[in-house]
């Protein structure tokens, strides 16, 4: 069984992610103007993942955008936001088992930023910057699973811990780029981004 780990928790990651989406799709449909928008901002976001590349996997300019985009159009943007950009930038810095974990970890940072809005529907960039703080850690904490149960053997909480040992530094790094790019950038694409929104709540009449 140890050997067929790797297959199962791809599958767990996969069906994970699948559930999700299917849970947030039950929301309702997105109108036209509302999937442009949506569409666009998964682009940007697997393209900022990508231009970053492997060099700089830990200070990607992109989870607290993904994260505005679910506080400000709702749980069911956020997810495809987040699932779409490791599921289109993986293309360039490759794809493997570990991309339906990322779908899930990405989407998942969306949702979170819907879950913020619900719960705390005066919260700011400061509040977003926080919990995006916390998504560098966490991302990384979900990760490690994976690749506790791919590559560590026997499967314990002691080498659970020490393979979130070894990567605490580049969480690190990801929650310190997080904190950056979020304080620097969030209160300005909060902005354009509820700009955006109301363009589209927008409902002209025809003309009898």
């Amino acid at each position: 069984m140890g050997e067929n780990l790797g297959l199962y928790t791809t599958l767990i990651g996969i069906i994970a992610a699948l559930l999700l989406m299917l849970v947030i799709e039950k929301r309702g449909a997105l109108n036209s103007r509302q999937a442009a928008v949506i569409a666009a901002l998964a682009a940007l976001c697997a393209a900022g993942r990508a231009v970053t590349g492997v060099d700089l996997l830990f200070l990607q300019p992109t989870m607290f955008l993904v994260e505005i985009t679910g506080f400000v159009f709702g749980m069911r943007a956020g997810l495809f936001v987040g699932a779409m950009t490791p599921l289109i930038s993986n293309f360039f810095m490759g794809q493997g088992s570990w991309t339906a974990w990322q779908i899930l970890c990405w989407g998942m940072v969306g949702v979170s930023g819907a879950l913020v809005k619900a719960l705390f529907p005066r919260a700011g960039n400061k509040t977003l910057t926080a919990v995006c703080f916390i998504w560098g850690y966490l991302y990384g904490a979900i990760m490690d699973i994976w690749q506790w149960s791919v590559f560590m053997r026997p499967l314990t909480f002691k080498t659970y811990f020490l393979t979130w040992a070894a990567g605490f530094s580049f969480d690190s790094l990801r929650a310190t780029g997080n904190l950056l790019f979020c304080a620097a950038l969030g209160c300005q694409t909060l902005k354009i981004l509820q700009y955006f929104r109301r363009k589209m709540d927008i409902q002209y009449l025809e003309n009898h």
